[in-house]
């Protein structure tokens, strides 16, 4: 045997050791993360691909070449198919190994019943390309089929890989990168040796397979590709319920998790590159947001034809102290939003009349008396009893009284503005505020009141009750400083008059004279 032959077949066999060792450790780490399994079978098949081809290309007799050729092919069929199969996992995409690896098998059990059938190979002979004797074959379909496998499958896996940046990060970049290069250096020493650039017309691939043992050491040991941390980080980011956006300094979208693309439709992965506000531009506020502070800020979404609320907050994307880009995150505080509206409106709402409660009327009271001196405008307020709501409790029970206060306060309601607040202001009262109304025009409210509230009476278990109010009203002149505390005692006095002087009526403070039926 020629020495560079001997030469040859040791630095194949050293390359398929070293490929050993590392599909060896990959496997030690499938516990902590999800890849290590799959490259550590990838490893293997590319290990024994390369050591059979060590002991062919040494081989002088087509007996034992064809041997040796059929140890190769323990290994050979399944490193396409763990490659795309590594490609996709790196990524987070789902595979289907009933697509994956029909072909592989096929190829593997055609291979090793050539001599049955001769699909895989037509002929097989020895060819002398000193000092080498190579193995030369006429192909068959299914090593057709084999290689057409081959040269969509590496290049589909690299694609997948570098379609998808994982991260703005240097070396996250670097390890995409090295994670395809290291599939597709043997891919082009295939190649050559397909269309007879190889030298002797050896199969370049296995030597190939040693600078890719030099990548996958680089990214196992040196960037920690395999390691936990960068597995989480995906994990977490793909799993996270709140919609992440990743952009570059220049606010280009870069990344976003999956809760993003179904919460903001417009998110295409074919967007990524373009500007973040021309993408969401169907988000108020998210340019300003992006451009000129962190500060957190509520915005609405439309999702599902219903309006939700989120928290949108954007925070520097650092890499050792230095930025890098900006992540933008998406939190929905519907629910709470939703909640503090509840209990505001619980604070401020009668229980069982469900209109404001005496809290609320005199923050509006104030609020008024503010505004009225501001602008100088009148406004009144009323005061409203429900007559004999004592004896209505009484001969009928508390729900009849509570359903005759239910209706009181619906047929008020039924006379006022949307600007006029209504509120109970006691267990048989209710406070009338009415901004921008004089005393004339709040008397003729007051009437509408009166009357409608005694129209007809509320039927509860087969009883008629008949209803009747009194209404004290005082307003304020703009001419003077408003003081809305004052007003309600004039209000208060006003009442008490109509009650005195038999209620059902209606009674103005200060030189209105009091209306009676």
């Amino acid at each position: 045997m020629a020495p560079f032959v001997v030469l040859v077949r040791l630095v194949l066999s050293a390359i398929a050791g070293i490929l050993a060792i590392v599909s060896g450790v990959a496997w030690s780490r499938r516990r902590r993360a999800p890849e290590a399994r799959i490259v550590s079978l990838l490893v293997a098949a590319a290990a024994i691909y390369c050591f059979g081809y060590a002991q062919e290309v040494a081989q002088t007799s087509l007996d034992s070449a064809v041997f040796w050729l059929h140890v190769e092919y323990f290994g050979i069929p399944w490193i396409p198919a763990l490659w795309v199969l590594l490609a996709r996992k790196h990524n987070g995409l789902r595979s289907d190994l009933g697509l994956i690896f029909p072909i592989p098998l096929l190829v593997f059990v055609a291979q090793l019943t050539n001599s049955m059938h001769g699909l895989y190979d037509r002929a097989m002979w020895m060819t002398s390309r000193p000092p080498f004797m190579v193995v030369s074959v006429d192909r068959g379909p299914i090593a057709w089929l084999n290689l057409i496998y081959l040269f969509v499958a590496l290049p589909y896996g690299a694609w997948i890989i570098l379609d998808k940046p994982r991260s703005t990060s240097r070396r996250r970049r670097i390890q995409t990168w090295i994670l395809a290069g290291s599939g597709l250096i043997p891919f082009f020493g295939y190649f050559l040796y397909l269309v007879g650039w190889s030298p002797w017309g050896l199969d370049m691939a296995p030597v190939m397979l040693g600078a890719s043992v030099f990548l996958a050491y680089y990214a196992v040991f040196k960037l920690q590709l395999f390691d936990l941390v960068p597995t989480a980080h995906s994990l977490v980011f793909n799993s996270m319920r709140e919609a992440v956006l990743v952009t570059d300094l220049a606010h280009r979208l870069v990344e976003f998790n999956p809760a993003a693309g179904e919460l903001l439709p417009r998110l295409k992965r074919a967007r990524t590159g373009d500007d973040v506000a021309t993408v969401l531009s169907d988000l108020a506020g998210v340019e300003d947001v992006f451009r000129e502070s962190a500060v957190p800020r509520e915005i609405d979404v439309r999702v599902g034809g219903i309006v939700q609320y989120f928290e949108l907050r954007v925070l520097p994307l650092r890499v050792d102290d230095q930025q890098l880009g900006w992540t933008a995150i998406l939190a929905n505080v519907t629910a709470q939003r939703r909640l503090l509206e509840d209990l505001r409106r619980d604070a401020e709402t009668d229980e069982l009349t469900a209109v404001a409660n005496r809290r609320s009327f005199l923050a509006a009271a104030e609020r008024e008396s503010s505004r009225s001196d501001r602008y100088h405008t009148p406004f009144s307020v009323m005061l409203v009893d429900l007559d004999y709501l004592k004896i209505i409790n009484d001969r009928f029970g508390h729900a009849a009284g509570d359903k005759a206060l239910c209706t009181i306060a619906d047929r008020i309601l039924e006379c006022l503005r949307t600007s006029d607040v209504l509120s109970r202001y006691g267990g048989d009262e209710f406070a009338i505020l009415l901004p921008e109304t004089n005393p004339g025009a709040a008397l003729e409210v007051a009437e509408r009141i009166r009357h409608i509230a005694i129209t007809s009476p509320v039927e509860h278990e087969g009883n008629n009750i008949e209803l009747s109010i009194s209404i004290g009203i005082a307003s304020h002149d703009p001419s003077s400083r408003a003081d809305f505390k004052q007003l309600l005692e004039h209000a208060d006095r006003a009442l008490y008059d109509a009650k005195a002087q038999g209620r059902n009526r209606v009674v103005a403070w200060q030189g209105v004279a009091a209306q009676r039926d």
